[in-house]
């Protein structure tokens, strides 16, 4: 049983206010003011004067960091990411991979199965992100072209029973042959759709919409730019309101400006924060040489890029896209942190249980200090982190 005393208590639709936070049994019990320490339990007492108490950061959209990338991760190596995750104020995340062969794929989902059912020790697994191979190849950004194939019902069952039925996401881009057929297995399957990696215009886009597709992937990024007259995918998720879009908030992928014009236009209901990191996240110091999609990549200035340019994925975490959108984008530290958390646990489906610090949902609690450093990462009423 933990206490969180005097923090100032992020609640959904509320606001900041100070209270406290009693959590027992995995489960936020209580949420008030002045909540007597109980005598007759263990319980300790989590100092949080004037600090922030807020939901654990989801990150939906993730291939990895320090060094390992989910494509070829083991179960130690899970286990290392999750409390890695953890210390960034990480509750739950989906594990991504990426458009390779079909073998590796289904391999790197059995890795990605087995620790979701045996457990790992920090952040928790909660599904699985498709990204590829089912992509336009001329809009493949990291991806590598020769692995990218058209998408089929057989070859999805085969990707779903891989998983141990854990998809949750999966980036296709509408306009391939054979969307349609397998559109309503992965919405019966409850898997969420985003549309991504695309160059469908903003007709076809709409239609998508209408017919399952609810999520954007990285809006902006692998995608055709908007024009007034052509506005393409990214207008189409602009214009439409029920459909969610994910920003990547290192101000390197998306320029500050375009991200508040976003949110803008989606309202932070419907903006979801991502990180997108790569192995490199959180490995090391500029100029650190890896490899991401089979290929050498650079870290330079804070982005990780190949040596055509191209970006490869980001270098941040959850915590610093946090701070990025507060510090150097001006939005409300309120509004990002449902970005981060409360919006990517509606595109996946456990909001039911998480993603706000209401009473009787998990007890998936971060606190941080006046600088948004990490200070506690409490996952599932269990302290994955103390700073």
């Amino acid at each position: 049983m933990y206490l969180i005393k005097s923090g100032f208590v992020l609640e959904s639709g509320i606001g900041f206010n100070k209270k406290d936070v009693l959590i027992q049994n995995g489960k936020i019990k209580k949420i008030d003011e002045n909540i007597a320490q109980s005598e007759e339990e263990d319980c300790e007492v989590l100092d949080a004067e004037d600090f922030w108490v807020v939901p654990g950061l989801i990150d939906i959209h993730t291939h990895g960091a320090m060094g390992i990338d989910f494509m070829d991760a083991g179960y130690s190596e899970l286990k290392e990411l999750s409390v890695f995750y953890a210390s960034k104020g990480v509750t739950s995340f989906l594990a991504t991979t990426m458009t390779d062969s079909i073998e590796r794929i289904k391999d790197a989902l059995k890795n990605i199965h087995h620790a979701i059912n045996k457990g790992v020790p920090g952040a928790r697994i909660v599904g699985v992100n498709m990204e590829g191979p089912f992509i336009n190849p001329d809009y493949r950004g990291a991806h590598p072209k020769e692995y990218i194939i058209m998408p089929t019902l057989g070859l999805i069952e085969e990707f779903i029973k891989s998983s141990g039925n854990n998809i949750r996401l999966i980036t296709i881009a509408p306009e391939l042959e054979g969307v349609k057929e397998i559109t309503q297995k992965l919405l019966k399957e409850g898997i969420t759709i985003a549309a991504g990696h695309s160059g469908i215009d903003f007709i076809g886009a709409e239609s998508a919409f209408n017919n399952g597709f609810g999520h954007v992937t990285h809006l902006f990024n692998a995608m055709t730019g908007m024009h007034h007259r052509k506005p393409g995918l990214v207008g189409a998720a602009l214009d439409t309101e029920n459909v969610t879009v994910e920003i990547i908030p290192d101000g390197i992928h998306v320029h500050p400006s375009v991200v508040r014009s976003a949110i803008k236009c989606k309202t932070c209901d419907r903006t979801v924060l991502i990180t997108d990191s790569i192995a490199a996240a959180g490995a090391g110091s500029e100029n650190l040489k890896l490899k991401f999609a089979g290929e050498k990549i650079m870290i330079k200035d804070g982005a990780a890029v190949f040596d055509n340019g191209v970006l490869a994925g980001s270098t941040i975490t959850m915590i610093d896209g946090v701070k990025n959108m507060v510090q150097r984008m001006g939005i409300d530290l309120g509004d990002a942190i449902k970005m981060a958390s409360e919006n990517p646990a509606k595109v996946i489906g456990i909001f039911d249980r998480t993603g706000t610090i209401s009473e009787g949902k998990d007890a998936d609690v971060i606190i941080l200090d006046k600088g948004l450093r990490v200070r506690t990462t409490i996952t599932g009423g269990i302290i994955t982190y103390r700073g």
